[in-house]
């Protein structure tokens, strides 16, 4: 006859740590995947910082430095491709001066000095952000002494989607700040 003996302390003691084991190895799993998705799995996210200096030019002038970095936190590389029309403009407004107490200026008011794509400025066909990496693109103009300028850098990529007009749908991201031309 057989007889059955029964697990000792030290077995029992085994199996609820395997079984432990094997339970925070599932949770583990399912809550990184849970992080990912919450993060935007594999989608673009791009943070734009504006750096500003004014410098002496000549007369009553001068050389407004703007310094534009962009930072891919992600794990993952994106692609502005400007020849699906995604895009990576610097726009400089000239803040209005004579507007009264009170007033809110939108980063989008005033008159548009200088527009451009800093990709086609440089030539760019695609503009890729590898991951985790920091770029610094740098532009220049010359303005006269007491001027206020708003200053926004703008990145616009489509995501490949069609909007309820039917056409191609994009995302941005835009960074701005002011800047005043002192003497």
């Amino acid at each position: 006859m057989v007889t059955k003996s029964m697990p000792t302390t030290f077995e029992k003691i085994e199996l609820a740590l395997s079984i432990s084991t094997f339970i925070a190895v599932v949770a583990g799993g399912v809550w990184a995947i849970y992080q990912y998705y919450l993060s935007g799995a594999n989608e673009w996210t791009n943070n734009i910082t504006l750096e500003t200096k004014v410098l002496p030019y000549h007369d009553n002038l001068r050389l407004l430095v703007i310094h534009v970095k962009s930072k891919n936190p992600r794990n993952y590389e994106f692609t502005l491709n400007g020849k699906l029309g995604d895009t990576f403009e610097l726009r400089i407004r000239k803040v209005a001066s004579n507007a009264k107490e009170n007033t809110v200026f939108d980063e989008e008011d005033g008159e548009l000095i200088s527009k451009f794509d800093m990709m086609k400025s440089v030539n760019y066909e695609e503009y890729q952000l590898l991951p985790n990496a920091e770029t610094d693109d740098m532009s220049m103009i010359v303005l006269p002494v007491n001027t206020i300028v708003s200053i926004s850098a703008e990145m616009n990529i489509h995501n490949g989607t069609i909007d309820k007009k039917g056409k191609p749908d994009s995302d941005y991201n835009i960074a701005s700040t002011v800047v005043s031309i002192n003497p």
